[in-house]
């Protein structure tokens, strides 16, 4: 089997030794075979290098790209890979029940129990969500009444998520795969289609949320003066 010193991986997979030590360093590329002061690395490593390149080129930030090659390492199931549950759908809830608010995450009510500047706590861990938020409580909203609305729909997009991922994700990236005979590359190509899916999903919904908004705030024309 091949072996390659960082200088040849690096030469292989047309990147650079730094980035070759990046992607160790953030776990995304698997330790060399260290013998002596010095590491080799295997054609899996290469191929892992390839696998990073396409994922960056199609816009995949480096932890999401650690997130995805780690549970494949892990050996996870198909579905936990996708990132979606892997249980049947579940009815909706009562109307009375789907308008109540969710239970706030634990951070947040730590931000309101000790907190001078809650909003701060959640714009740190949800900028958007944290600037919506914000607006809400600058319009007049309370500030428990403004996390509680950003909450649901939070929730109603999980189960956006929760109706559709399994179903989308299995027809742009599983199916090809079942087909396959699972070897390194198809493994490489699955790893590839699931964050070309992911990009192409999560631009879809939001132009869809962006028009379902954009009906609704549209101001109605002033009525006709009496003839």
């Amino acid at each position: 089997m091949a072996e390659y010193t960082i200088d040849e991986l690096a030469r292989a997979a047309d990147t650079t030794v730094r980035s070759v030590r990046v992607y160790h360093e953030r776990g995304l590329l698997p330790s060399p075979d260290v013998r002596g002061r010095i590491g080799y690395y295997s054609p899996d490593h290469l191929e892992r290098l390839h696998t990073i390149s396409r994922l960056l080129s199609r816009g995949m930030k480096l932890n999401g790209i650690r997130e995805l090659l780690e549970a494949w390492d892990r050996g996870d199931g198909l579905a936990d890979v996708l990132g979606v549950a892997d249980q049947p759908p579940t009815a909706p809830p009562p109307d009375h029940l789907a308008q109540s608010a969710p239970e706030l995450p634990g951070y947040l009510q730590e931000a309101l129990a000790g907190s001078d500047d809650p909003l701060d706590a959640y714009r740190l861990n949800n900028p958007r969500c944290g600037d919506l938020a914000t607006r809400l409580v600058d319009a007049g909203v309370p500030v428990v009444a403004a996390f509680e609305l950003v909450e649901r729909l939070r929730a109603d997009c999980e189960r956006i998520a929760d109706d559709h991922a399994t179903e989308l994700f299995y027809h742009l990236a599983g199916h090809a795969y079942e087909r396959s005979e699972r070897t390194p590359r198809d493994r490489t190509k699955l790893e590839t289609d699931l964050a070309i899916t992911r990009m192409i999903v999560t631009r879809a919904v939001e132009e869809l949320v962006g028009q379902a908004f954009e009906r609704r705030a549209e101001i109605p024309a002033p009525p006709r003066p009496a003839q």
